[in-house]
């Protein structure tokens, strides 16, 4: 691999159907693991699985739905990139809830690094998931983007 590969920042082109896909698979996955931690019996590892895929597809979709043209890299994809101009997302989708504000700031704590703030998380009584809540407020704000989405001229 070429040496600077990762600290390219030019933008990659892309199409709309590479992008779709993409963003499908983050909105897919985070409705299936909600589902799933609903479903049935489950190993340890198998409620692991699902506890580690949540947050992290819960952050990314928040990012994507709360970012704006805030972008951290110019090749991040955020919710405007997939709307016409003439549609503010940022004047049309709904606030943040109190909940997802938590599930994202929970979320870089506890997923991304081994950090103490798993210690402290757990002593405070804060480890679990509100995954029912969760899909209650995204699957709001999906909706909406949907909607804008399909209006799209």
């Amino acid at each position: 691999m070429e040496e600077n590969y990762w600290e390219d920042n030019r933008l990659i082109q892309a199409t709309k159907k590479e992008k779709e896909e993409h963003l499908n698979y983050e909105m897919d996955m985070f409705l299936e693991t909600c589902n799933q931690l609903n479903f049935g019996q489950k190993t340890i590892f198998e409620r692991n699985l699902l506890l580690e895929s949540l947050p992290a597809h819960t952050r990314i979709l928040i990012e994507f739905f709360y970012n704006g043209k805030n972008k951290k890299y110019p090749n991040d994809l955020v919710a405007q990139d997939f709307l016409p101009d003439s549609i503010n997302w940022r004047n049309e989708r709904p606030l943040i809830t109190e909940l997802l504000e938590e599930a994202k700031n929970k979320a870089d704590k506890q997923l991304a690094h081994l950090s103490l703030w798993r210690v402290k998380i757990e002593r405070d009584n804060k480890k679990g998931w509100d995954w029912n809540g969760i899909k209650r407020d995204m699957e709001k704000i999906i909706e909406k983007f949907k909607t804008l989405e399909s209006a799209e001229v």
